[in-house]
């Protein structure tokens, strides 16, 4: 998942949600925040939570990530601490270019097949 926010102290940083497994769930996740200066920090998160408590979101965890940026941790890999107030400003979700998806297949219908030939059976014999 990509994000993008703006400060008025850092300008528009780019945000990169790095997560494994199929859909994203699985952990270790890693968050890369790349500031208008070029500098990239990373922020890992492991959970350590025992028990029923659930685990952060993907967008929490983002938030938390961008809260710790803000801090002044910038520059270093670290570990994401879910104890900071997660950041309240507006995320803007990057969704990658897709191509259109190809146009639907069209299906004889019942009431008229085709052919052999790949006309429709009514045209041949109205000729």
């Amino acid at each position: 998942m990509n994000f993008s926010f703006s400060t008025p102290t850092s300008g528009t940083c780019l945000v990169k949600l790095w997560a494994s497994g199929r859909y994203g769930f699985s952990l270790p996740k890693k968050v890369e925040i790349t500031g208008q200066d070029g500098v990239t920090s990373t922020y890992l998160y492991h959970s350590r939570k025992v028990g029923l408590a659930s685990e952060l979101t993907n967008r929490t965890l983002v938030r938390i990530a961008i809260a710790q940026f803000l801090q002044g941790a910038v520059g270093d890999v670290r570990q994401v601490d879910d104890t900071v107030t997660p950041f309240s400003g507006t995320l803007t979700q990057i969704r990658p270019f897709a191509p259109p998806p190809p146009p639907p297949r069209v299906r004889p219908s019942r009431v008229m097949p085709r052919t052999a030939t790949g006309r429709v059976a009514c045209a041949k014999e109205a000729a």
